[in-house]
């Protein structure tokens, strides 16, 4: 009888414990059915998860859009043109970059590798300048200053590439929109206080001072005649003429005298900063003054015999003039200050 008492107690405590168990598990159950139907039948879960979509979808649109670098949609524009340097090489071996960017236009270097190694198992690349284009944003206009920035040619391209990406959205982040006194443009700055033609004259003299150091003009045209669209003193003064000295020109407004253009003739120099720069002086020379503007040069002629490199004239990009300076043979040949009309 005791023994069948015990085995009593056994089965109802084991009965207990399995009725907790169970109690547990259904409370657990109900708790997990809750959850279920809260995340199936509220509208506003239904709401999240749309919610949700969208902005994955939103997400990989964007990302899509970026999958274009900013060298890769300058290139589809250009190899899609009529660019000058097309016409040469081929547009397999053309390559592209954006120069820098400006809130108005974005300039762009067209360019080749070339091999200069002596041995093919160590390949050294160089980069060489084979055109310059200018994309205009608000007319979209894409332009060639290669042969001569003062008269460019307007080109033709695909402008529906133009409706599936922003050029200043996309290449924004590759290259800081340049701003006056900053970046480029203060590398390549050359102001007229730091120069000294044939080592005494600034750029504004008198006819005295004129006679002094060059000597008598060699030939003598008046302006009215030459009809310039932009003059340097700006008077219009019936008077006002130019004086040529060995190949220079040189304005005149009464008994005042002007360089506009400058040539290294018989002896003739000019000193930048106390450094001398004459008929002899190089490109390499130039560089180690302006590498930027040096390492962006432009060829005047496909067969690249005549480069040249613009300089800013003051820091605070107040003028929008510049000065170009002329090689040929791989030396300079003469100076103009420029202005558009």
């Amino acid at each position: 009888m005791k023994r069948a008492k015990e085995i009593k107690s056994t089965i109802n405590e084991t009965y207990e414990v399995k009725d907790r168990n169970y109690n547990h598990i259904a409370r657990f159950s109900a708790f997990f059915m809750v959850l279920v139907l809260l995340s199936c039948q509220s509208p506003s879960g239904h709401q999240s998860q749309a919610a949700s979509t969208s902005d994955t979808t939103k997400t990989t649109i964007t990302r899509h859009d970026q999958e274009m670098s900013c060298d890769q949609f300058l290139s589809a524009i250009v190899k899609s043109s009529n660019a000058v340097a097309l016409k040469h090489f081929s547009d397999t071996l053309v390559k592209v970059r954006l120069e820098y960017l400006t809130a108005e236009k974005a300039r762009i270097k067209l360019y080749v590798l070339s091999d200069i190694s002596e041995d093919p198992a160590n390949k050294k690349l160089t980069e060489n300048a084979v055109g310059w284009l200018e994309f205009h944003r608000q007319n979209k206009r894409l332009t060639d200053i290669t042969n001569d920035p003062d008269k460019p040619l307007v080109l033709q391209y695909d402008t529906t590439l133009l409706q599936r990406y922003d050029l200043y959205k996309l290449c924004g982040a590759e290259a800081a929109i340049v701003k006056p006194g900053t970046g480029y443009e203060q590398r390549d700055v050359m102001q007229e206080a730091d120069i000294r033609f044939n080592g005494k004259l600034k750029r504004f003299f008198t006819m005295a001072e004129f006679e002094k150091v060059f000597g008598k003009p060699d030939s003598i045209q008046m302006l009215k005649d030459e009809a310039p669209c932009i003059t340097i003193f700006n008077t219009e003064a019936p008077d006002d003429k130019y004086v040529y000295k060995d190949g220079s020109r040189f304005e005149t407004s009464k008994d005042r005298v002007a360089v506009d253009e400058f040539w290294f003739l018989n002896g003739n120099f000019i000193t930048y900063k106390g450094i001398r720069i004459d008929a002899n002086t190089t490109m390499n020379d130039i560089k180690q003054l302006f590498p930027t503007a040096v390492s962006g040069r432009l060829g005047m002629d496909k067969e690249g015999k005549l480069w040249v490199i613009q300089l800013r004239e003051d820091h605070e990009g107040i003028s929008y003039g510049h000065i170009k300076l002329f090689f040929e043979n791989g030396k300079v040949t003469f100076m103009h200050w420029w202005f558009p009309c």
